[in-house]
């Protein structure tokens, strides 16, 4: 992302009172003057004049170098071209204002010694702006990433206890549980994978709930075991269709289960409108997509799963989701890593 122009005039008293002191200082105890004469305080004035240009100079070159020159990209490329700047500034400006004070009181004359005191006066003050003004940048810097690592640890939170909720579901446990009562007795050996399988479910669940990433091929056998209590429940409506060339890739767990169940929420399901689920890696993203067939009777969607899940992928790998609903087909796209991410 390119760096803004971050220069703004504003007027401070915390700048114009450090100005007018600065102004104040060297026309009385560096300039041959009667106090409080008429050039004493036409000194001050030219003084602090100059003073509050260089200073509102120096934060304007400060700001173009941060613009064509970020501080992230080059340090040392950054340092130089700035103090070069606000030195050779600072030093017109002083000379000007030197100038200006010699015109106007005819006591003051400028020599080589003036001027070389000027240039050291210049790269001096070149130096204590940048200490100043680099040191509140990079206050600023660090005191907003804070603030970003403190929202991202509170995203994950929320991250976390959706999933805690999730892993709870009375729903799922409910209907699993009517689903086993009326096979049981029909088909038992149906039960016996069914029950399999929701051990299944919930082992994977207890067991990789705290964890990072897991393996692909673990969540891709865990949405399996899923989809098969799935279909017992509406009878092989839901077809699955897995197609991984690859899979010694890593990814956060019951990522894919949960995009599983948001469609399942969200779409008609029936002997006409199979749901169709496409499991497929592209360029180390694995899609997930499904046709868009929404129920009439839809529930209002909040979103807060797929929020949660960008917020966990941003907190734990630094990338981003990728959601597509082109209003026939909605897929959604999980970046994938290896094993030292």
């Amino acid at each position: 992302m390119a760096e803004k122009f971050r220069y703004k005039y504003r007027v401070k008293w915390s700048t114009l009172s450090g100005v007018f002191s600065f102004g104040f200082l060297v026309p009385t105890f560096f300039i041959p003057l009667t106090l409080f004469s008429k050039e004493h305080f036409l000194s001050i004035f030219i003084a602090t004049l100059t003073t509050y240009v260089i200073w509102e100079g120096s934060k304007f070159i400060q700001a173009l170098t941060l613009y064509y020159f970020p501080l992230e990209n080059s340090t040392i490329k950054h340092l130089t071209f700035e103090i070069a700047g606000i030195f050779v500034f600072s030093s017109l400006m002083l000379l000007i204002g030197i100038f200006s004070i010699s015109w106007w009181v005819s006591s003051v004359s400028v020599t080589i010694g003036v001027v070389l005191q000027n240039m050291f006066v210049s790269f001096l003050l070149a130096l204590l702006f940048i200490a100043i003004n680099e040191g509140a940048l990079l206050f600023g810097k660090w005191k907003q990433s804070l603030i970003e690592q403190e929202k991202l640890r509170e995203e994950n939170l929320i991250a976390k206890v959706e999933s805690l909720k999730k892993q709870l579901d009375p729903h799922f446990l409910f209907n699993s549980l009517s689903v086993l009562s009326g096979v049981v007795y029909k088909d038992p050996a149906l039960a016996d994978k069914f029950i399999t399988r929701l051990a299944q479910v919930y082992r994977y669940v207890l067991e990789y709930n705290d964890e990072k990433y897991v393996p692909l091929k673990k969540e891709i056998s865990f949405v399996e075991a899923y989809c098969f209590l799935l279909n017992v429940r509406f009878y092989n409506k839901v077809i699955l269709n897995v197609q991984l060339q690859e899979n010694n890739f890593n990814i956060l767990p019951m990522s894919i289960q949960l995009l599983v169940e948001n469609a399942v929420k969200h779409n008609r399901i029936s002997e006409d409108l199979p749901l169709n689920l496409k499991i497929y890696i592209l360029e180390s993203i694995i899609w997930i997509e499904n046709k868009i067939n929404l129920k009439d009777n839809k529930e209002d969607s909040t979103g807060i799963g797929l929020k949660n899940l960008e917020a966990r992928y941003k907190l734990i790998t630094g990338q981003s989701i990728q959601i597509n609903n082109e209003g026939k087909i909605f897929r959604v796209g999980l970046p994938l890593f290896k094993e030292n991410t």
